[in-house]
């Protein structure tokens, strides 16, 4: 089945498609539109976009929390008394590769990362602060750069007044003069100081989450989670035990 609309043949499944998707489609005459028909295909637009990265940061705002951290002997497989690595705490997601080992690994990731992102989220800031530490020029060109533009947000709180020294810089650098050279100075130093050291931020807790979140074996943190339960039933056993000596002691002394 098709459905014509406007001298456009469409086939009936991409119309219903396009219309619980709330797509309209609207195309006119080829004599009319010619080659720019497709001018009115539906785009997607900035605010659209901005929405959507708005909820999405607010999503991960709501799942990374303090609460959500887990325990550090949890996260490295540590388990019993010694606090010892447990070698069934990391496994691969799969000891051959066959046709079920994409969905083994998808699985393992999707698991680790919905268990996991608190930590995760707390590993990416700690290697972005160590490698921000090791780029002291960086950091100075920041400051430098974060400086200036306090100094023309001030200039414009005050009615582009900013006397230094006794010289007006608002008259000998206009508002439009100073934020296309602010913006100038800000890109030179993203890219020549900031884009390296970032690459290697993302690229050194890659790594680690990747490694972290294929070898983490589920089914330890389960029995993880276990022991750990058993080890408080056990101590509120002993100390329920403890509580009836003491009451005996007492009623042998009545």
């Amino acid at each position: 089945h098709v459905c014509r609309k406007k001298g456009v043949i469409v086939p009936a499944s991409l119309h219903h498609a396009l219309a619980m998707s709330g797509i309209s489609i609207s195309q006119g005459s080829d004599d009319a539109n010619g080659i720019n028909g497709s001018d009115n295909a539906p785009l997607i637009t900035f605010h659209e976009v901005r929405v959507y990265i708005e909820s999405a940061a607010s999503r991960l705002r709501e799942r990374i929390t303090m609460d959500t951290i887990r325990p550090l002997p949890m996260f490295l497989g540590i388990t019993g008394p010694s606090l010892c690595f447990s070698p069934e705490a990391f496994t691969p997601p799969s000891k051959r590769m066959d046709k079920t080992a994409p969905e083994k690994f998808r699985a393992r990731l999707s698991l680790n990362f919905a268990f996991f992102l608190s930590n995760y989220a707390l590993i990416t800031s700690g290697v972005f602060v160590v490698v921000a530490l090791t780029h002291p020029k960086m950091l100075i060109h920041v400051g430098v750069v974060f400086g200036f533009w306090w100094l023309h947000f001030l200039a414009l709180a005050n009615n582009d007044l900013l006397v230094i020294s006794g010289i007006d810089l608002g008259k000998i650098l206009p508002a439009s003069r100073r934020l296309v050279i602010l913006n100038m100075i800000t890109v030179i130093v993203i890219v020549f100081d900031c884009f390296m050291p970032f690459l290697s931020a993302v690229a050194i807790s890659g790594v680690i989450i990747l490694f972290h979140a294929l070898m983490r074996d589920p089914k330890h943190v389960e029995k993880a989670g276990s022991f750990s339960s058993h080890r408080r039933e056990d101590s509120d056993d002993e100390d329920s035990g403890t509580d009836e000596e003491v009451l005996v002691e007492r009623t042998d002394a009545l």
